[in-house]
Order: structure tokens, then C-alpha cells, then sequence
């Protein structure tokens, strides 16, 4: 979980760089290198770099200043799922439609890889703000059970006097 904490920013720094001009490295570097910069990567990098931010504050709290398993979790997804994409995003180069994908595997792939691309960046972002939401959920309750104040529902619950909605 530490080894997690400690590459959350530079990996999130990594597998945007890795979305937004990875696939250059295989000669598909075209035209959506530029567009990416300016579009997704931006956005890649606030939702991660906010659900670090929200990461480091709580591992902060936790004794060997680890992150939970669930949001390691989910920053390992969004990684795997961040590098697939970048090795599956198709691009323009010199009038030829070409991706990593098609240039490791053959121009065979690269319909292929541009429809599992699309889907691949969905799942991306989707695990992205997921991390982030796990990542805002746990500061919050991280820092509510650090100044004693009710941290779960059922403590907050527990501390308003609720009777389970009994009549009588």
C-alpha cells in the first residue's frame, strides 16, 4: 500500500504523458498528440491529481502512511486500463490511420484497436473518478475518526439518537 502512496502522483503524471504521446514512440504520433495535450491530459491529471492530494492527506493520518487497499486498488486499474488505452488510441500519421497497437501487431489491428480504444478510454476515466471518489470518501472519514467525531453512517447515526425509525 505504501509503494502505492508513494507512486500515485508520478504514475498518474506517467500514464497521462503515456495517453497523450506514448504511442509516438511507436511512429503513430500524429495530429491527437497536440489534441490530447490540451484536452485529455489536463483532465486526466486534475481528477488524479486530486484524488492524490486527497490519497496523501489520509496516508498521512495512518500509521506507515499507507493508502487503503481499495483505493491502491482502483489506482492500479486506472494505470493498466491508462496504458492500454495509450498503446490502443489511434492516430493520423502521413495520411494512414496507425495506433501502437497496429504498429507492434500489423495494420490489421487497427480498426480494431480504434473501437477497443474509444472503450478503453471510457474505462479510464471511469476508474479515474472512482479513485477519486474513494480517495475524497476516505479523507473525509479519515479525518472525522481523527478529531472523534462519528466517521461512519451508523456513527453518525448512533451520536444523532436514531431508534432505527421504531414508533413506540
Amino acid at each position: 500500500m505504501r509503494l502505492c502512496t508513494g507512486a500515485a502522483l508520478p504514475m498518474a503524471v506517467l500514464t497521462g504523458l503515456w495517453i497523450t504521446a506514448g504511442r509516438a514512440l511507436f511512429g503513430a504520433g500524429g495530429l491527437l498528440v497536440g489534441v490530447f495535450a490540451v484536452t485529455v491530459l489536463p483532465a486526466y491529471l486534475a481528477v488524479l491529481g486530486l484524488a492524490c492530494w486527497h490519497l496523501l492527506r489520509d496516508a498521512r493520518r495512518r500509521p506507515g502512511g499507507a493508502t487503503t487497499p481499495a483505493i491502491a486498488g482502483a489506482l492500479a486499474c486506472t494505470w493498466v486500463l491508462a496504458l492500454i488505452f495509450g498503446f490502443l488510441v489511434p492516430d493520423r500519421v502521413e495520411g494512414q490511420v496507425v495506433s501502437a497497437a497496429s504498429a507492434v501487431l500489423g495494420p490489421d489491428v487497427v480498426g480494431l484497436s480504434a473501437g477497443f480504444g474509444n472503450t478503453f478510454g471510457i474505462l479510464t476515466f471511469v476508474a479515474a473518478f472512482a479513485t477519486l471518489g474513494l480517495a475524497i470518501t476516505q479523507n473525509r472519514r479519515g479525518r472525522r475518526a481523527a478529531e472523534g467525531r462519528p466517521a461512519t453512517e451508523d456513527e453518525i447515526l448512533d451520536a444523532a439518537g436514531y431508534d432505527g425509525g421504531r414508533l413506540g
